[in-house]
């Protein structure tokens, strides 16, 4: 009786989420037309904000001495982010225009495969911290004047203080209200596991990673809904900057120290494999393919069936 509560529960409050990302998408949308501001960096600063889930999990796993969780949670929704919101987004929606240079979306992969390579002596120091850091807002910088000096000839729209403001405090409750029913789900969904009699560890490594990038999920399916392709898009990549930079948050306040297991390793393999593949697709003829995110989604797939057998070795 009460795992069926609790599946009530998880149906209500999806739907309370997907409404609270309409108020998010919507509204984020009517800003970028009025202020002249590409819904692409809008979607930036939008995927740096749903990356709130990821932040509280870290802040109470690092304050019970648990620096696995934050680690494993931030880097494994990389592979979410882009293995299968991405890729499924592709599935579903063809394809997806890119500009094909190399150049321009390579530091992006380098800088998120940073806490990897800073991982591989069981640490990421206060240093190693800063410099994350450093690498985001350079990245953040590079994007902005990339958008703002290729605008498409989008024109700015007269807004009065009072309706930006309306409309940012609109998102502002949208996005509050994004990350309280997310964390909802992601408690309500760990009890559920716990009553089915499925170890809390493996909930971890294979749920928790998904569960925290709800917010992201929700928002691309209504970007996509809405027709909105940009918000999605970049709104993934957003977070994707994001996860590291929390990381590097963290590694500045206290260095971080866990055991690269196995697990580890896997994550960071197919990771690497994630972006090399996207560096790859995103060069080829200008366009990510239906096809292409086959792959992604695949690589994701095969990530959790390598993580599943490690858990059952262990």
């Amino acid at each position: 009786m009460v795992n069926i509560t609790i599946l009530i529960s998880l149906f209500i409050l999806f739907y309370f989420l997907g409404k609270s990302a309409d108020l998010i998408v919507l509204n984020i949308r009517k800003i970028g037309e009025k202020l002249g501001i590409k819904i692409f960096f809008l979607g930036l600063i939008l995927g740096s904000l749903t990356s709130l889930p990821e932040f509280s999990v870290g802040v109470n796993a690092l304050s019970q001495n648990l620096p696995e969780i934050p680690v494993g949670n931030l880097l494994g929704g990389i592979i979410v982010l882009f293995g299968l919101i991405l890729g499924a987004s592709l599935i579903l929606n063809r394809r997806i225009a890119t500009d094909g240079k190399i150049s321009s979306f390579l530091p992006i992969l380098i800088y998120i495969a940073l806490p990897f390579a800073f991982g591989l002596d069981n640490k990421i120091s206060s240093f190693e911290g800063f410099v994350i850091i450093l690498a985001y807002f350079l990245i953040i910088f590079r994007l902005y004047l990339h958008n703002k000096n290729s605008n498409d000839g989008n024109k700015k729209i007269q807004i009065t203080k009072k309706e930006f403001f309306k409309k940012l405090s609109t998102v502002l409750l949208g996005l509050v209200l994004l990350v309280v029913i997310s964390n909802l789900i992601i408690r309500l969904t760990i009890v559920l596991l716990n009553n089915l009699g499925i170890p809390i560890l493996a909930a971890s490594i294979l749920i928790f990673s998904l569960g925290t990038n709800l917010p992201e999920i929700i928002v691309t399916i209504r970007s996509w809904w809405r027709h909105i392709k940009e918000l999605s898009i970049s709104t993934l990549l957003g977070s994707a900057l994001t996860n590291p930079a929390i990381i590097g948050i963290f590694a500045l306040i206290r260095p971080i120290n866990f055991k690269a297991d196995l697990s580890y390793y896997l994550l960071m393999a197919f990771t690497l494999i994630l972006l090399v593949l996207l560096l790859r697709f995103y060069e080829t003829n200008k366009t990510l393919t239906k096809r292409e995110g086959i792959f992604l989604i695949s690589v994701y797939i095969v990530f959790l069936l390598t993580q599943v057998l490690v858990l059952a070795i262990i």
